[in-house]
């Protein structure tokens, strides 16, 4: 394998150094108007997919030099503006060129690279993408990536195993996680716990919902989420935030960048820290634990040549808990003290080659660890009484080429191996996974209303049979108000290490969850023990688990009436079979069950979404937004009747009954009002879950009429002022009327009051 990416290494070095040799070279000066002849500021400018990059001056002035002659395919974005695509003739001398812009329909990032794996502006993706950016997570005044996605439509946290993301109904573990396109690991139950990612130094989160495993791969059955770091764009930047508020909550973020000629440097710090919270007031226990948590990222790009580019990005987070747990009963407790360790660091180096004027390649590595050490010490005395290690380790290689046939047709195409390894006691011996994968995308624009991007993705794994994901979308322009868009495409999921090879009993409570591929040998050892009170299901009928597949389908359409006024609306719907979940396997003696994994034949789930904008008058912004979910699960039944002759017959009944933990119907409202004569900023927001089912009472695995919970609606508002542009003051509060439910959200700790101070300097 080594000496197969140092060939593939040779090979790409040699055809950019034969390109660069003996090219003729020319420049490029341009400036960027409106369609009123009017200059547009900091237009970004990009050349054959982002290998020539500049922004336009006070004049819309911009200029390129030294580039090499001939084909090149230039894309100009400013927000507000609809996108210039144009393919431009190069030759010795130089050129001078002038571009017009048109207004845009909406009013949002320009530019995302998730949903195609190449830059693209927003309203030309034919998925369905929701772009939040710094702007509006500065305006929101939140510090944490968990909060920021709290508000969107669509999606709702979850708690299990820390504040995971809930998408299309799917739970946390089917969407995928990334920064600047590269996976995060460390999930626990599944559960990627979203309060580890501060949002200080993130640009834009792009979030693509449907399964996006044609070009992610596993885990983005349910869809990604892609955060996308700050790159400075001036010679120097800093940038400083403090953000102090309830339960002694502490944020503290450094932002440091510093461009010279063509070496571009990225630096950020954050501390972040609490004395945790309890939700029921003579519980023994915090339901959030004291913590203190550390980041730090650093980013760094030098230009070698006209042709090569290299860049390193490297994260380290680290965080420390203290806690306090109890044996035995809460009127006689054996009380502990728990100390709580993740530590999480990256390295990405990555290689960017220009080979000629219309192709592009990109080779990358990423490393990256997670760690837990997890310690529980009896009070009297200080004796160890439990210690858990958890150590994940992922490496990942991927080789991608960008073709730009000409303007109507663009290739993406891409081949790697992915080596994951676990080590912990909870694990038998250290399961590793090995897999190789390949995918492929065009993109047909036989206009300027129409078009269309196929992708097929190939996955073979060491644990699993090979996977196959097509998809397909489109977006065409009925009218200069109206776009439609659809997609279709297929998504799976591969069973995780803890689904194949958990060997975990808890120390404290005594259940017992084990992964499929060992639970035989579990059970029989525990029955042996005299540990086992009663077998639920026989034994010789238990399977090993399968992956997981769906086929989901996306149609909507973007509606602007008038200039003030939008309108998105997505229907949706996923097909999943095998769907893994876990289930009691037998009753213990102590009174605790015994669980694994099993595959669910099928759900589905299917709504709708929608997003309305409204400009009334330029100081004032309302977003509202409203998802309908209907999200159910096959149930299949004997049950004993009376037939037409009055026999008593077994009759298999099959129907399709609500999940868990979904609320039907969810909506937001936000309005953002801007003082400019005083440079104020003020908003409100709210988000309303309707009722759910919230736990099986009756272990029939599916919502019966009484096992709802109550729907509730928190609201969060902030002000801020702004001094010369530089310094901005902003106070806030989160879940403005105390809304709580102990044992169940316990991501809401009732009201919180925060004030923030951000310093801008350059």
């Amino acid at each position: 394998m080594k000496n197969f990416w140092c060939f593939t290494l040779f090979i790409v070095v040699t055809a950019g150094t034969l390109s660069v040799k003996g090219q003729p070279t020319s420049s490029l000066t341009g400036k960027v108007l409106t369609a009123d002849e009017q200059p547009i500021v900091n237009a970004h400018i990009t050349i054959d997919n982002n290998h020539y990059h500049t922004v336009s001056d006070t004049q819309g002035m911009f200029d390129f030099s030294s580039m090499p002659a001939g084909t090149h395919k230039i894309v100009i974005s400013h927000v507000g503006y609809k996108p210039l695509h144009k393919t431009i003739e190069l030759d010795n001398q130089p050129e001078v060129l002038t571009f017009h812009l048109k207004s845009k329909r909406y009013q949002s990032s320009a530019v995302v690279v998730t949903a195609t794996r190449t830059p693209r502006d927003i309203e030309e993706v034919p998925e369905p993408v929701t772009v939040i950016s710094d702007k509006q997570i500065e305006a929101l005044g939140n510090n944490r990536l968990s909060t920021v996605l709290a508000e969107q439509t669509g999606l709702s946290l979850t708690s299990n195993h820390g504040t995971g993301l809930q998408v299309q109904g799917f739970t946390s573990e089917y969407t995928k996680i990334m920064i600047n396109g590269q996976p995060l690991i460390g999930r626990t139950a599944g559960t990627f716990n979203l309060d580890r990612i501060t949002v200080g130094n993130i640009k834009q989160i792009e979030i693509i919902k449907g399964p996006s495993s044609a070009l992610w791969g596993s885990d983005a059955l349910a869809g990604v989420v892609n955060i996308i770091t700050q790159e400075g764009t001036r010679p120097f930047e800093l940038g400083v935030d403090a953000r102090y508020g309830t339960n002694q909550t502490m944020d503290l973020g450094l932002d440091l960048s510093a461009r010279r000629k063509g070496w571009k440097n990225d630096v950020y710090f954050n501390r972040n820290s609490s004395q945790g919270y309890s939700l029921s007031p003579n519980a023994l226990s915090q339901t959030v634990p004291e913590y203190a948590n550390y980041t730090g990222s650093y980013h760094t790009e030098v230009t070698v040549s006209d042709r090569i580019d290299t860049e390193f990005q490297g994260r380290y987070y680290r965080e420390t808990q203290n806690s306090i747990d109890y044996l035995g009963s809460r009127d006689n407790p054996t009380m502990l003290d728990g100390e709580a360790l993740q530590e999480d660091y990256s390295l990405s180096p990555t290689l960017h080659f220009n080979l000629a004027s219309k192709t592009r390649a990109e080779l990358s590595h990423y490393f990256s660890r997670y760690r837990t050490d997890t310690q529980l010490h009896y009070q009297q005395g200080d004796s160890l009484y439990n210690r858990s290690k958890f150590d994940q380790y992922f490496n990942k290689t991927e080789l991608q080429l960008n073709q730009n046939w000409n303007a109507i047709h663009a290739t993406t195409a891409g081949a790697g191996y992915k080596h994951e390894q676990l080590k912990a006691k909870r694990y038998a011996g250290s399961p590793i996974f090995n897999s190789y994968f390949g995918f492929i995308q065009h993109e047909w624009m036989p206009n300027d209303r129409l078009d269309i991007i196929g992708g097929l993705r190939y996955d073979a794994h060491s644990e699993y049979s090979s996977q196959l994901s097509p998809k397909l979308s489109a977006r065409y322009e009925l009218f200069t108000w109206l776009d439609l868009r659809a997609s279709a495409g297929s998504g799976f999921k591969a069973p995780d290490f803890r689904q194949l090879f958990l060997n975990f009993t808890n120390p404290t409570v005594g259940y017992s969850v084990f992964g499929s591929s060992n639970l035989k040998e579990k059970i029989r050892s525990l029955q042996a023990d005299g540990k086992i009170k009663q077998i639920l299901q026989p034994l010789d009928q238990l399977k090993e688990i399968k992956a997981e597949h769906s086929w989901a389908y996306n149609v909507g359409l973007n509606l602007q009436p008038k200039e003030q006024l939008s309108l998105r609306i997505n229907l949706f719907r996923n097909n999943v079979n095998n769907l893994i979940e876990s289930a009691p396997i037998a009753h213990k003696t102590n009174g605790q069950s015994v669980f694994s994994y099993f595959n669910l034949e099928e759900v589905y789930t299917q709504g709708i979404e929608a997003q309305l904008r409204w400009n009334p008058v330029r100081q004032l912004k309302i977003t509202a937004g409203y998802q309908l979910l209907d999200a159910r699960r096959k149930i299949e039944e004997t049950k004993t009747v009376q037939d037409d002759n009055g026999e008593i017959v077994e009759k298999n009944a099959v129907s399709y009954e609500p999940m868990f933990n979904r609320s039907k119907h969810t909506a937001n409202l936000k309005v953002f009002y801007n003082w400019q004569a005083l440079d104020i900023d003020a908003n409100i927001r709210g988000k309303w879950h309707g009722k759910y089912g919230r736990m099986d009472t009756n272990g029939n695995n599916f919502v019966d009429s009484d096992e709802y919970q109550d729907g509730y609606m928190t609201w969060n508002t902030a002000i801020a002022k702004t001094i010369q542009n530089r310094y901005t003051l902003q106070l806030g509060v989160e879940n403005l009327f105390d809304f709580t439910r102990p044992g169940d959200l316990s991501y809401l700790p009732g009201r919180k009051f925060y004030a923030k101070f951000s310093l801008q300097l350059y």
